[in-house]
C-alpha cells in the first residue's frame, strides 16, 4: 500500500453564490488549463458527541472513483479564508477506517479513549471541477470548484465554494488570486470547513450572529503581531457576520458587525497613534476607504433597529390610541426596511469579500512596514505597548470627565466615545493581566459607558422620529418624542455622574 502522506495544507476558500456558479465556469474557461472533473462522496467520522470536532480535527473517508482516502486534518491558523494545517492522507483498501495506515504522529493527535468509538456522523457528496494554474514566481495554485451538498441526521446545507490550494510557491499568490476572482464576481473568504459545518448539521445548530472572542495574546509578542493579531480578530468577527447581515432578517448580525468595524477602528487608531505619521493613517487609501463606507452604511440601519425594536416597543403600552398606533409603528417598520435595502446596496459597492481579502494579505505581508515611521513601535514589545496605550487612554477619560456636571451634552458625548475605546483596547489587552482585575475594569467602562449611552440613545432615537414628521402620524411621533425627552430628563445626573466619577478613579493594574 502506498505510503501515507504528511502535507502542510495551505488553501484559501472563498464561498461563491450558486447563482454564480456558471459565471464562474466561463471565467476560468478563459485560462489555459483543462479542467478535471470528479463526484466525491466523503464520509466524516467522529464520536456520538463529536469530540474530534471539539477538538479542531476532521477524520474523513474519501471515494473518488474506485479508490478509498483516508484523511485527518488537525487545528491550524486561519483568517481571511486562508488556513494553513496538517493533512495526513493514505490511501485504504475499502469502505472503513484503518487507523493503522496512519503515520504515528497522527494516531497520537487522536485520544486513545476516542478511537474505538468512531462512526460516521455526517456526509458530504458535490462535484469538483479542478483547474491547475501557474502563477508568478513559480507559484503553482488548484482551483477546485465545489458544488452539492453536506448531510447529517436527515438534514441538508448546501455546498457552493471555490478552493484555493497553495502546490507550491508563497501563500501571497493565494491573495493574489483570490483578489483577481473577487474584482470580477461577488466572493467572500470562507473559514469554516465543510468539516465545522457537517458538525454544525450535525448537532442541528443554525447559524448564529458572532460575538467579539478574546484575542490570543502573549506578553513575549512584539507590537507589530500583536496589531495583526487584534486586526485580524476583528475582521474575522465581521466576516463571520456578513452573511447573516446581506441575507437575515435578524438584527443582531448588523448590531455584531458595527461592533467588529469599531473595534477594528479602535485597534487602527490604537497603534496609529502611536506613529509619528505625518498624515495621522496607517492603512492604505483603499482599505481606508473601504472601511469609512462600511461603517457608515451600517449606522442608520442600527438606528432604525434599536427605534423600532426596541425603543417604540417600550413607548407602545403609554399610548392610548390602538389604532394610530399601529399604522405609526407599521410606516417606522417601512422605514427600517428601506433603510435596511439602502444598507445592503450601499455594502455590496464597497465589495466587501474583496475588501477583507486586501485587509488580510495587508496584514499577512506586513503592510504599515512600508512607512519607516512605524519602525519603532512595532518591534516594542507588546506588555510595553499595552500598557502605555491603556494608560494614554485612561489619562484621556480623566482629563476629559473633569468637572463632569459642567460638560455640555456635546462634551459627555465625546467622553462616552472615549470611554468605549478604552473598553475596547481594555478587551483586546485583557489576557495579558491578571483575569480578574482586567475583568472589573471592563465592567467599570462599561457601567459609565451604558449610564452616558442611555441618553445619546434617546436623542438619536429622537432624530429618527423627526425623520417621519411628514408621514401623516404627526400625534403618536410627537407622543414617542416627547415621552424619549421626559426619559432623558428623569435619567438621574447624579448616578451617571457617579458611574464616571467611580471609573475616572480607577487605580492601575498594568
Amino acid at each position: 500500500m502506498t505510503a501515507p502522506q504528511n502535507n502542510q495544507e495551505t488553501e484559501l476558500k472563498l464561498a461563491l453564490d450558486v447563482n454564480e456558479v456558471a459565471a464562474f465556469r466561463r471565467l476560468m474557461a478563459r485560462r489555459r488549463s483543462q479542467p478535471t472533473r470528479q463526484e466525491l462522496r466523503t464520509y466524516y467520522f467522529d464520536t456520538p458527541e463529536l469530540a474530534l470536532s471539539g477538538l479542531g480535527m476532521a477524520l474523513r473517508l474519501r471515494r473518488s472513483g474506485q479508490r478509498w482516502i483516508q484523511t485527518l486534518k488537525t487545528e491550524g491558523d486561519r483568517a481571511g479564508g486562508l488556513s494553513v494545517r496538517a493533512e495526513y492522507e493514505t490511501p485504504v483498501s475499502g469502505h472503513a477506517l484503518d487507523l493503522s495506515q496512519l503515520p504515528e504522529q497522527a494516531l497520537e493527535q487522536i485520544p486513545r479513549a476516542l478511537r474505538e468509538q468512531l462512526v460516521p456522523v455526517f456526509e458530504t457528496r458535490f462535484v469538483r471541477t479542478a483547474w491547475l494554474l501557474s502563477g508568478q514566481r513559480g507559484a503553482r495554485i488548484e482551483v477546485a470548484l465545489d458544488v452539492g451538498e453536506v448531510r447529517a441526521g436527515g438534514r441538508v446545507s448546501p455546498v457552493s465554494e471555490i478552493e484555493l490550494e497553495l502546490k507550491a510557491g508563497h501563500s501571497d499568490a493565494l491573495f493574489a488570486l483570490a483578489l483577481f476572482l473577487a474584482e470580477r464576481m461577488p466572493l467572500l473568504p470562507l473559514d469554516a470547513s465543510k468539516a465545522e459545518r457537517g458538525a454544525m448539521l450535525a448537532r442541528d445548530m443554525a447559524p448564529a450572529p458572532v460575538k467579539a472572542a478574546a484575542v490570543a495574546l502573549a506578553r513575549d509578542m512584539i507590537a507589530e503581531d500583536g496589531f495583526a493579531a487584534i486586526s485580524a480578530a476583528c475582521l474575522g468577527q465581521f466576516q463571520a457576520n456578513l452573511p447573516g447581515l446581506l441575507s437575515e432578517a435578524d438584527p443582531e448580525y448588523l448590531h455584531q458587525a458595527r461592533v467588529a468595524l469599531r473595534r477594528l477602528r479602535a485597534g487602527l487608531r490604537l497603534y496609529r497613534n502611536s506613529c509619528p505619521l505625518p498624515a495621522g493613517e496607517l492603512q492604505t487609501d483603499e482599505l481606508q476607504a473601504g472601511l469609512r463606507a462600511l461603517a457608515a452604511a451600517l449606522g442608520p440601519a442600527r438606528d432604525w433597529d434599536v427605534l423600532c425594536l426596541e425603543t417604540l416597543p417600550a413607548i407602545q403600552p403609554h399610548f392610548a390610541d390602538v389604532e394610530e398606533w399601529v399604522h405609526f409603528a407599521a410606516a417606522a417598520e417601512a422605514r427600517r426596511r428601506a433603510i435596511r435595502q439602502e444598507m445592503i446596496c450601499a455594502i455590496l459597492q464597497v465589495n466587501p469579500g474583496r475588501w477583507l481579502l486586501q485587509f488580510h494579505r495587508w496584514l499577512a505581508v506586513h503592510g504599515w512596514r512600508e512607512n519607516s515611521a512605524c519602525r519603532l513601535a512595532q518591534l516594542d514589545a507588546l506588555s510595553r505597548f499595552a500598557a502605555q496605550a491603556l494608560q494614554q487612554g485612561r489619562r484621556r477619560i480623566r482629563r476629559m470627565g473633569r468637572d463632569f456636571s459642567h460638560l455640555s451634552p456635546e462634551q459627555r458625548h465625546a467622553l462616552r466615545i472615549a470611554i468605549k475605546r478604552q473598553r475596547y483596547v481594555t478587551e483586546f489587552f485583557r489576557h495579558l493581566y491578571p483575569e480578574q482585575a482586567s475583568t472589573r475594569y471592563v465592567r467599570a467602562l462599561a457601567l459609565a459607558q451604558d449610564a452616558l449611552g442611555r441618553v445619546n440613545d434617546a436623542r438619536v432615537a429622537q432624530d429618527r422620529l423627526h425623520d417621519m414628521r411628514d408621514g401623516g402620524c404627526a400625534f403618536a411621533v410627537g407622543f414617542a418624542d416627547g415621552w424619549l425627552a421626559r426619559q432623558a430628563l428623569e435619567t438621574p445626573p447624579r448616578k451617571i455622574a457617579r458611574q464616571v466619577q467611580a471609573l475616572m478613579q480607577w487605580k492601575r493594574y498594568w
